[in-house]
């Protein structure tokens, strides 16, 4: 995840109210955490905390770190479709520090492989890398922990419609490094789809999102990690899911492009088997 060492500031409230009651939630027991994300108003890049992104996946391709991703069940990570390779694969939960070697470190880091991989039907079809959203089934199914937790996703398309900030995660590279070995987080803001046209010389679908900061900006590494913001939502905050990390500039320079993935929800209900109530 990349740093600017200039630029604007942007202060603004991450937490927003959720209508109560007019969805339901893929996994019913999300987003929450051991020690919740500290309010955050400025935009900038920092080390997570321990705690409180414990739905973020390691992506790997013959032991080597590709791409990030996030649990959203026990038995499914979600990815980019264009981090999922034809060759084994496996996964990475609980982790925050990737080069610790502590026993407190291998003690909470579940390393398991993938069953089966999952790409939308319809990535591939356009130039832009649209559809860009894969699902990866685990070979086993997960015991949810302090470390280990699903991100919440909803069947509420109006769930957080108006949003205009959100949170990144990854250990993708920063201003100083080809790849983070902590966890790193940063705010990011919903931009009108007119500025990534014209900046990538392309037409994105509604089924894309266009985000960026001042400061910061996602980077090589980052791709297929979650873009998310925390919403109340019955009577407790959670953190949902709106976003996944899909391409930018090759210079991370402040603009990239995210699959919507409330655009998905009704694939990724059909394709997991979850909570099949939600499609009645």
């Amino acid at each position: 995840m990349k740093v600017f060492t200039t630029g604007t500031v942007l202060v603004a409230c991450l937490f927003l109210l959720a209508n109560e009651g007019s969805g339901a939630l893929v996994e019913e027991d999300c987003g929450t955490t051991r020690s919740p994300s500290r309010f955050r108003r400025l935009v900038n890049g920092e080390n997570a905390e321990r705690y409180s992104n414990p739905w973020m996946a390691l992506v790997l391709n013959k032991g080597s770190f590709i791409c990030s991703g996030s649990l959203i069940t026990s038995r499914f990570v979600m990815t980019a479709a264009t981090c999922v390779t034809n060759s084994p694969m496996q996964v990475i939960l609980g982790e925050y520090e990737r080069d610790c070697t502590s026993e407190k470190c291998s003690s909470s880091r579940n390393v398991i492989d993938i069953d089966k991989k999952i790409i939308h039907h319809n990535f591939g079809n356009t130039n832009q890398n649209a559809h860009d959203i894969a699902l990866l089934q685990l070979a086993t199914t997960v015991v949810f922990s302090d470390y280990i937790r699903p991100i919440c996703l909803s069947d509420d398309f109006q769930l957080g419609q108006n949003l205009r900030l959100f949170n990144a995660t990854g250990w993708g590279r920063t201003h100083s490094s080809e790849s983070s070995s902590i966890l790193q987080t940063t705010t990011l803001e919903n931009i009108h789809r007119k500025y990534c046209n014209r900046r990538f010389s392309i037409t994105l679908m509604r089924s894309q999102l266009c985000v960026g900061s001042n400061t910061s900006d996602t980077c090589n590494g980052d791709s297929g990690g979650p873009l998310t913001a925390q919403l109340t939502y019955e009577n407790r905050t959670r953190t949902f899911q709106f976003g996944i990390v899909s391409f930018g500039s090759s210079f991370c320079s402040g603009l990239g492009i995210y699959t919507n993935v409330r655009r998905y929800m009704k694939w990724i209900i059909q394709t997991t088997g979850v909570n099949k109530k939600l499609l009645n």
